[in-house]
């Protein structure tokens, strides 16, 4: 796949895209104010208005955080104070005369986190401070980020940007296919293995806080959830970082990702960028930020709460 993706072409196709989901423009600010000279700065612009900037610091460098996020910069307050959002990633590239050919996951990943920014963008047009994409419900907080990944998955959206560095060729429809029957092998394991963390995240803060024996814990979530034996020594709780932050609650990557596949299944599978289904999720979902619970919002755009119908073809979707 990487040669599909050099980044500069990524980072023009996902506001390309962003642009015609949510309907606005973004536009370059070469002499913004910024903490790096590496970090891109973009205004968003909605019918003719600015309504927001968002920064793009997205590789790596000595120093630096080493993960990939979205956060707030600045929040909104509907006519006093524009929305700030930034992106702070380790993406390939960023070094003169490398492509930056991005793996996979990180095209994915960009599209998760953009998701992120623009819900905090535009849900910041509300009257309060605090009211973003980043202040919903803790167990809402990534379905908007998670349903924008399903968007990788069209090639009517990645062919006006995904192509080969140095032919210039187009990412061929055989190639996306094969690129999304790899991403659905073994959906159901991946849902197991969810349910492990999420029920370790929440037996570590369901004790006594006088150390719970976290090495039995982790056994005993294991053999419950997972198909596979657990690993003796294998300590993976130490490397489990969501448990920082998130500490409890990090089923919600699970429960957001049945609303985002429910979210997106009333998009049109072949061109999702086509029809009012897009403007319509904006307006339900995004705009309102953190004005309105998260089973509301749900209801107002699917006319119902949340399924786990489409969840489940999502485990066992097949692509030949």
């Amino acid at each position: 796949m990487r040669p599909y993706f050099p980044y500069d072409k990524v980072e023009a196709g996902i506001l390309d895209a962003a642009a015609h989901i949510f309907g606005v423009q973004f536009k370059a600010v070469p002499h913004a104010q910024v903490w790096h000279p590496s970090v891109t700065t973009f205004d968003v612009i909605d019918h003719g208005r600015r309504v927001g900037r968002i920064y793009l610091d997205m590789h790596p460098r000595e120093g630096k955080d080493k993960w990939f996020s979205s956060a707030p910069v600045v929040p909104g307050m509907s006519g006093r104070q524009t929305p700030e959002g930034m992106l702070v990633c380790n993406f390939s590239g960023g070094v003169p005369g490398d492509p930056g050919l991005m793996q996979y996951d990180e095209v994915v990943t960009y599209f998760h986190e953009f998701g992120h920014l623009m819900h905090h963008i535009l849900g910041g047009q509300t009257r309060w401070s605090g009211q973003g994409g980043f202040s919903v419900e803790g167990d809402f907080v990534e379905a908007p980020s998670q349903m924008l990944e399903e968007f990788f998955h069209s090639h009517a959206v990645l062919a006006p940007f995904a192509r080969h560095y140095q032919t210039g060729e187009v990412i061929p429809v055989a190639v996306v296919e094969k690129m999304n029957a790899a991403s659905a092998f073994g959906r159901g394991i991946w849902v197991q293995r969810q349910l492990v963390f999420s029920a370790l995240s929440l037996a570590l803060h369901d004790h006594p806080v006088t150390a719970p024996d976290i090495e039995t814990l982790q056994r005993a979530t294991q053999e419950k959830f997972s198909p596979f034996a657990p690993v003796e020594a294998d300590h993976y709780f130490a490397a489990f970082t969501h448990l920082v932050g998130y500490a409890s609650n990090y089923y919600t990557y699970l429960l957001d990702k049945v609303i985002a596949i429910d979210f997106y299944a009333r998009f049109d599978p072949v061109h999702p960028l086509d029809g009012p289904t897009a403007q319509a999720y904006r307006r339900a979902v995004i705009d309102p930020g953190a004005t309105r619970p998260a089973a509301q919002l749900v209801r107002d755009f699917l006319g119902r709460p949340q399924s786990l119908d489409a969840f489940g073809a999502w485990i066992g979707q097949e692509f030949r």
